[in-house]
C-alpha cells in the first residue's frame, strides 16, 4: 500500500510514519513510558532516536509490503503527534488483525485514542474488507480497557497466555470488532 495515505477524523488525522517524525515518536515515548513500559517490550529506558528511526522504518516497510498499518496521529488544528494506532498480526486464514494503539501521556482523557480506533477500523473493513478485529489487553490495564470498550468492541474472553512481553506469557482480555459494530445506530419506533 501506498505511503501517502491519510484518514481523518473531526480532531485528527493520521497518516503512515515518516522518517521526520523521528523525533516526535521520541519526544511522545520517552513522556509516556511510564505508561507505556509495564505493557509494550519495545519501550525500555534505553530507548532513543536510533530505535525510533528502526521503528519508523520497519513501520515503513510493513506498510510496503502489506503486513501491518502502524499510523501517526496528530491533530488537525496544530499538527500535535498524539500517538499511533496499527493493525497487526494480519491473518488471510481468518480474515482478522489485531488492533493496537498508544497515546501520549499528556493526551489522556481526551478521546483521542477512541476516535483513532474507530478510524483505523472503518478503513481496516472498508478498504482492507477485514471482518474481524482483536483488541489485546493486559488484564491489569485498565484505561486499554475502557477505550476498547467505547470503540464498541465487545469483551469476549480472558485468554490465557495471550500476551507474550518482557520475557513471560501473560493472560489477555480479549475484545473484537465487526463491521457491524461501526454500523450508524438507527433510531427505533414503536
Amino acid at each position: 500500500m501506498k505511503l501517502d495515505f491519510i484518514l481523518t477524523t473531526p480532531r485528527l488525522y493520521l497518516r503512515p510514519y515518516k522518517i521526520a517524525d523521528v523525533d516526535d515518536n521520541l519526544s511522545a515515548v520517552l513522556e509516556s513510558q511510564p505508561d507505556l513500559k509495564p505493557w509494550v517490550e519495545w519501550c525500555h529506558d534505553g530507548y532513543d532516536q536510533q530505535d525510533a528511526h528502526a521503528w519508523l522504518s520497519a513501520s515503513q516497510m510493513n506498510w510496503k509490503i502489506d503486513n501491518g498499518y502502524e499510523l501517526a496521529i496528530f491533530t488537525r488544528r496544530d499538527d500535535k503527534f498524539l500517538g499511533t494506532v496499527c493493525l497487526n498480526n494480519l491473518s488471510q486464514l481468518t480474515n482478522s488483525a489485531e488492533l493496537g494503539y498508544w497515546i501520549r501521556s499528556r493526551c489522556h482523557r481526551q478521546g483521542y485514542a477512541t476516535e483513532a480506533i474507530v478510524a483505523l477500523a472503518r478503513f481496516a473493513f472498508d478498504t482492507l474488507a477485514l471482518t474481524r478485529l482483536e483488541i489485546v489487553v493486559h488484564i491489569t490495564n485498565t484505561p486499554s480497557q475502557k477505550t476498547a470498550e467505547r470503540t464498541g468492541a465487545l469483551f469476549e474472553s480472558l485468554s490465557r497466555n495471550r500476551i507474550y512481553t518482557h520475557g513471560k506469557a501473560c493472560d489477555g482480555m480479549v475484545y473484537s470488532l465487526i463491521p457491524q459494530d461501526l454500523a450508524p445506530k438507527r433510531n427505533r419506533i414503536g
